[in-house]
């Protein structure tokens, strides 16, 4: 996962998007604001 000059590895086993709420706890472990994700 890319944006801007961050980049997170997310292990996802079902190959496909994930949802919302993965993202926004993948973002709060990584100390990343949601607002600032968005605006990358």
């Amino acid at each position: 996962m890319i944006k801007g000059d961050i980049t997170l590895r997310i292990p996802n086993p079902h190959q496909g998007d994930i949802g919302k709420e993965l993202l926004a706890r993948i973002l709060r472990q990584a100390g990343i604001d949601k607002n600032e994700w968005q605006s990358l």
